[in-house]
């Protein structure tokens, strides 16, 4: 299991962040946390096999600024 994502993940993206190499997770911690659109997000993640739903990548920005 990689480091934890910061705050609190739901398993769905801690999962696929645990299954990204090194340099994958940098890249996704980058623009989970950047305010990237969570839409086009989603869609790389999609396209590289990894499922995850925009709504979810709301959900946990929401969830780092309410912590």
């Amino acid at each position: 299991m990689s480091e934890a994502l910061p705050g609190n993940p739901g398993p769905t993206l801690q999962r696929i962040y645990d299954e990204l190499a090194p340099d994958e997770r940098e890249s996704v911690l980058i623009r989970l946390l950047d305010g990237s659109s969570a839409e086009r997000l989603a869609l790389v993640l999609r396209k590289h096999g990894h499922t995850v739903s925009a709504s979810t990548i709301r959900t946990y920005r929401r969830s780092l600024l309410e912590a």
